[in-house]
């Protein structure tokens, strides 16, 4: 983890803690290799079969609401099934469109095309993020310089897409809560 800030360690060993496995850390560079972000990866976390990634440094960017910025920062966790190799890049895009985009992330946005521009053969084609449920510690926290916050991304359908957008993020959540999908297989197929 060269040219990683003291905090942006705190942030890694805090995943590592929390993702309770043997983690790694790599260095992602989006597509002009202008901007990166690192990202802890813990296999057979939370559970056997299944790997979980956060992202480091992404919370050295501003998250921006209608031109202003926002008072905390963001990282973004996942998990899917060991087999699946695109997550760490869909989820690594996801936060290169933060920093570069300024794009702002908050519970229940949805970012279009996320999956799709890596598995587009899939039914699940973008990614909504929502509280970090899987790992009830990701609480905010206030570091010396920043507050931290976790999302959780999500892999969806277009169906699913826009049932969340004309009945509610809550009402999805519900939906697949009642169904029990696994949110770690990116290949499942859309409730909708």
């Amino acid at each position: 983890m060269a040219n990683i800030s003291e905090e942006n360690k705190q942030i890694a060993r805090r995943l590592a803690a929390i993702f309770e496995g043997k983690p790694s850390v790599n260095r992602y560079w989006d597509e002009a290799e202008n901007s990166f972000v690192d990202l802890v990866t813990c296999a057979d976390q939370p559970c056997e079969g299944v790997t979980s990634y956060g992202t480091v440094g992404l919370s050295d960017h501003p998250l921006i609401q209608n031109g202003t910025e926002f008072s905390a920062r963001l990282e973004l966790v996942g998990a899917s099934a060991n087999s699946t190799t695109v997550f760490p890049n869909i989820l690594t895009t996801a936060a290169f469109y933060i920093i570069n985009e300024k794009w702002f992330c908050c519970p229940g946005a949805v970012l279009q095309n996320a999956v799709a521009m890596y598995e587009s053969s899939l039914d699940m084609q973008h990614l909504i993020f929502v509280s970090p449920f899987l790992w009830d510690d990701l609480q905010t926290v206030q570091y010396e310089n920043k507050t931290v916050a976790w999302l959780l991304a999500v892999p969806i359908s277009e169906n699913e897409r826009q049932y969340a957008e004309e009945k509610g993020t809550d009402a999805l959540e519900d939906l697949f809560e009642q169904h029990q999908i696994d949110i770690y297989d990116l290949s499942r197929l859309s409730l909708l």
